[in-house]
């Protein structure tokens, strides 16, 4: 599949993709990802139709934007690397992600945030993008969207194997951070 063309004046949230054939709705990829204070700071203006928020076990989230449960999907896990470590993220929370991604509406217009919308939910993002396209233009499309992305290891590591890609969006994580993408 191919990228869809650049955002175009006044578009907020644009398809990445063009089509979907692959997603259960056709859901084109209509997405946003940042951290928790731009997500409250822009709610109205962004009005997502749903949500992923990550936090870390045992903190509030604040003030965030109204939805329904089905709408909202929250995620509890830090922003540990160590796969070991007691708040590292867990395999359930990608197939979680993965099966609301999946419930998508069409029309959907999706906000994924974490505390500072660098690594966890940018790592997240990249395994929502490697699902319909090559881990290359997932990178690339993920470099778009968040140009400061430092996709978490771990949670890409996560996604990675879930996707059954045998290290390629791993090794196209390591490309993070960059100001300019080089394709």
């Amino acid at each position: 599949m191919a990228l869809a063309a650049q955002a175009t004046e006044g578009e907020l949230y644009r398809p990445v993709l063009g089509t979907n054939a692959a997603h259960p709705s056709g859901w084109p990829v209509r997405l946003i990802v940042s951290s928790q204070t731009e997500a409250r700071h822009n709610r109205a203006h962004w009005a997502p139709t749903h949500l992923v928020s990550i936090r870390a076990p045992a903190t509030r989230l604040l003030s965030m934007i109204e939805l329904p449960p089905e709408r909202h999907l929250e995620l509890y896990f830090g922003d540990a690397t160590d796969p070991d470590a007691p708040d590292a993220a867990r395999a359930q929370a990608v197939e979680a992600t993965f099966a609301f991604i999946d419930g998508l509406p069409r029309d959907a217009q999706l906000l994924v945030h974490c505390l500072r919308g660098i690594g966890r939910s940018t790592a997240l993002t990249l395994g929502i993008l490697a699902r319909y396209m090559e881990p290359e233009e997932a990178a690339a499309a993920l470099h778009a969207l968040r140009p400061e992305a430092k996709p978490n290891r771990h949670v890409v590591g996560l996604c990675d194997a879930a996707l059954g890609l045998k290290g390629k969006l791993a090794k196209q994580a390591l490309r993070f951070p960059t100001k300019s993408w080089k394709g």
